[in-house]
């Protein structure tokens, strides 16, 4: 079966390639189409309007699909694609079209409620997304939480001058949000706290700040090299119409690196791991304050709770078996 795959989200370009491998470990045949490749020199330059390039992607795409004849087109998100063009792929083409959608529930008003009608099947990694779906009428929305490749970490080998680099008390990765400013910022004072990601210039933690966001490979270093890798997820405390339920990728990231993460208490946690002994979990930062003061000083338990986390990710987690999940939810449910 022939998979025509669209990727080009550029915050997960290594999860972008990890994809298709999963999918070929499956015994599919993946043809990979990433929007990114069309006129990349415009994203440094900026020369060409992005209406022109948009529609340059989504003509390129279309003849791919006309030439490759795929049984299914699987999209990452799919910023740049119209509409028109996943009708398309669905109606003239004839693929089973399907998205994987990673940043639920904040894009459903403006930009994944749109377009979800627009796909044979739509799956979101947080569960309490499915409903927002079903409620516009798409039936075919499933909950499908992340995986990563576990292959890929562990082939991954840090030298001194990295180990140097990276190392330290606690890692924040991710971008800037005013809550997570305000969350971090009170630890700056009593521990060894590194910051990576997006829009941390110019703020209270400008100091903590490491110059740039962590991406592929680097970011899975830093994950080795820290002591408490520290997740919150976007919404934090805010409710579940802005944090959803489900699990970020940093998560499944994480177990995979096998480091010790300290994670604000999704939903979702209980469905994939035991809390407390697979992952570490919070539910107030008060509660935070407290465990990392108590996981700093123990060594071993952090080192305990990182291996069942690895263990519990191998047997239930890998990429491999979320694209197998994946496919066959769309074998069994695309003929009712």
């Amino acid at each position: 079966m022939k998979i025509l795959y669209v990727s080009g989200y550029t915050r997960m370009v290594l999860f972008n390639k990890l994809l298709p491998k999963a999918l070929r470990k499956n015994g599919f045949d993946v043809t990979e189409f990433d929007w990114n490749s069309v006129k990349k020199f415009n994203r440094i330059f900026n020369l060409i309007p992005r209406e022109k390039i948009e529609n340059e992607i989504n003509s390129k795409l279309i003849k791919t699909a006309q030439k490759t004849k795929p049984h299914f087109v699987f999209i990452l998100k799919g910023e740049p694609l119209s509409v028109e063009t996943l009708d398309i792929l669905r109606n003239e083409i004839g693929a089973v079209t399907f998205n994987w959608f990673g940043d639920d529930p904040w894009e459903f008003p403006t930009f994944s409620g749109k377009v979800a009608n627009h796909y044979d099947f739509f799956f979101t990694y947080d569960p309490y997304s499915v409903k927002l779906y079903n409620k516009i009428g798409q039936k075919n929305a499933f909950h499908l939480p992340y995986g990563y490749d576990e292959h890929l970490v562990d082939s991954i080998e840090l030298s001194e001058k990295e180990k140097k680099k990276y190392e330290c008390d606690i890692a924040f990765i991710g971008s800037h949000y005013p809550k997570r400013e305000e969350l971090l910022v009170q630890l700056k004072d009593k521990y060894k706290l590194k910051i990576w990601g997006r829009g941390w210039k110019g703020t209270s933690c400008e100091d903590l700040y490491q110059g740039s966001a962590l991406y592929g490979t680097d970011m899975l270093k830093a994950m080795k090299s820290v002591k408490i890798l520290l997740n919150i997820h976007k919404g934090f405390e805010e409710g579940v119409e802005e944090s959803g339920e489900g699990l970020n990728l940093r998560v499944m990231e994480a177990v995979a690196s096998k480091s010790f993460q300290l994670t604000n208490n999704q939903a979702d946690i209980k469905n994939r791991f035991v809390p407390n002994k697979e992952i570490a979990v919070f539910n107030s930062w008060n509660e935070c304050l407290d465990k990392i003061e108590y996981f700093l000083d123990d060594d071993k338990k952090r080192k305990t709770i990182a291996e069942a986390g690895y263990n519990r990710f191998l047997k239930d987690h890998t990429l491999d078996k979320r694209m197998k999940e994946m496919m066959n939810i769309i074998q069994v449910h695309k003929t009712k």
